[in-house]
């Protein structure tokens, strides 16, 4: 299967709207040991989970923090913005243009059940083929999560794995070594694709830290829509004293930040977040310096109609990407999170080239629903 047909398949699945883990590579560099994995903890990321097994945790987190832009990424270090050492990126109004639409509608959507729903595809872009001579290859997966904010319980599910061709100019390269669909694991990575061992979702609870609190999915309900408000909950620690001194800082003598990380904001997408809070976390992330719109882009990779912003971040080494993170203008529901090469870093200049998309993410489903799954016991009983 290409890469065409995989993404002609996801659209087919998707109704025509009237609209990971942040990252998809690893330290690793060739002749290199494969690094340890690095867990992000800016913003609401879950961190106290109880009542579960470890590896029960690790799926949920994957599933939680893989949100757009920050995102923590699958075998990842976290690409950062890219911003001059002696400067903060600046900010030309253009997001919050494109987005002032996006904010309405998300604003105005229903929340028809306590159940917070979410149904993607994630794909990872890896060099494959003889040292010297590799191509690009999607490690491609089908996930589900459910978030019950009456109950706190969240469920994670992996659906299926798969795989596609990053280009159809690789199929060349492909075709002659043999165009095969297995890739065993390397050093970097894992195989491609990896076989799903048992589907059906694993359920466990979740915490959020925000502002210096652990915050229940129902504690969530409840956050404040003020975009000032959230500005200041959503800043970590190292970005400014608020969560560990409280009360007013300049007044405390402590520095203050005027904004959050888009790490720390982006972060928190894939959150149970109500729908007035939903529109001030997307007016907040419109503001941030460094996020402009995703100028030229009117429809995600799977080809729904969207809208959205974009940011600079850099790769490992001398590479560059642009981070896109795109909505449907109609209802303002997150789409698509994106990850295009500016220039492709040393160890990945063999098989991608600029304007390759190197991670994506398509939201098929985002939404409240009553509907809660079938869950194993984490503990395997």
């Amino acid at each position: 299967m290409n890469e065409i047909d995989r993404l002609s398949r996801v659209r087919a699945d998707v109704p025509e709207p009237t609209a990971e883990e942040l990252a998809v590579r690893t330290g690793w560099r060739p002749g290199g040991p494969m690094p340890a994995r690095r867990v992000r903890t800016t913003g609401w990321f879950p961190l106290a989970l109880s009542g579960a097994a470890v590896l029960v945790a690790a799926a949920v987190f994957a599933f939680l923090a893989l949100g757009p832009g920050g995102f923590l990424a699958s075998d990842s270090v976290v690409l950062t913005p890219v911003a001059p050492a002696s400067e903060e990126p600046e900010n030309d109004g253009s997001a919050l243009e494109v987005m002032a639409p996006v904010i309405e509608a998300a604003r105005s959507q229903p929340t028809d059940g306590a159940v917070w729903h979410q149904s993607f595809t994630t794909a990872d872009a890896w060099g494959v083929g003889p040292e010297g001579d590799r191509y690009g290859v999607y490690d491609v997966r089908e996930r589900r999560g459910w978030t019950d904010t009456e109950t706190g319980r969240t469920a994670y599910q992996e659906v299926s794995t798969d795989w596609s061709l990053v280009a159809d100019r690789v199929r060349e390269a492909w075709q002659r070594d043999g165009s095969p669909t297995f890739w065993p694991e390397e050093t970097e990575r894992r195989e491609i694709p990896t076989p799903v061992d048992d589907a059906r979702p694993y359920s466990t609870t979740v915490d959020y830290p925000i502002d210096g609190e652990w915050l229940s999915p129902q504690d969530v309900q409840h956050l404040p829509s003020d975009p000032d408000r959230l500005r200041e909950m959503l800043r970590s620690e190292d970005e400014g004293e608020e969560s560990s001194h409280g009360g007013d800082t300049a007044q405390a003598g402590f520095p203050s930040v005027n904004e959050p990380s888009i790490a720390a904001v982006t972060g928190n997408l894939n959150l149970p977040l109500p729908p007035r809070v939903r529109a001030g976390v997307y007016e907040v992330l419109a503001g941030l310096p460094g996020v402009r719109e995703a100028e030229g882009v009117t429809e995600d990779l799977s080809g729904r109609p969207a809208v959205g912003v974009a940011y600079d971040v850099d790769g490992l080494g001398d590479g560059r990407y642009e981070e896109r993170i795109l909505f449907d203008p109609g209802t303002g529901r997150l789409l698509s999170v994106e990850r295009v090469v500016v220039e492709a870093p040393e160890w990945e200049a063999g098989w991608a080239e600029p304007g390759d998309v190197v991670h994506y993410r398509l939201y098929e489903t985002s939404e409240w629903t009553d509907s809660w799954p079938d869950v194993q016991d984490p503990y395997g009983g």
